[in-house]
């Protein structure tokens, strides 16, 4: 975009787990908040010419939980429980943020990560996994 003149904006999608803690969470909170660090390096690096900002998606209803939470109902209402907007976040939610950072709405936000994630300020992953330590 730079090199060739232009302007734009670059949405990362990272994690609550960036910035929340559970156990087993190791390895993918570390990657996502590495994401989002990476998320505000790049926004001071590039502004005014192009806003790099994020979203922190929290549980989200993707490809990726739904195997956990078709498997059981109680699971998925542990972490509505859990989750302050009681209910789980939809792939429409996090597009919607961002179409929003992606759009001109958004011309003066960069370095910003967004935490889409219902209100939550803890894990509500309700499966407790043995660490083995």
């Amino acid at each position: 975009m730079i090199k060739d003149g232009g302007t734009g904006a670059v949405v990362n999608i990272t994690s609550a787990m960036s910035h929340l803690v559970d156990s087993c969470f190791v390895a993918y909170g570390t990657a996502k908040a590495a994401l989002a660090h990476m998320t505000r390096m790049l926004a001071y690096e590039f502004a005014p010419r192009v806003r790099v900002n994020a979203v922190a998606a929290g549980a989200t209803e993707t490809d990726a939980l739904l195997p956990f939470l078709q498997a059981s109902d109680e699971l998925r209402k542990q972490m509505e429980a859990l989750t302050p907007m009681a209910r789980l976040g939809t792939p429409e939610d996090i597009a919607l943020s961002v179409l929003y950072l992606a759009s001109p709405a958004s011309s003066w936000v960069t370095g910003k990560v967004f935490e889409i994630d219902g209100g939550t300020i803890a894990s509500n992953w309700p499966i407790k996994i043995p660490t083995g330590i």
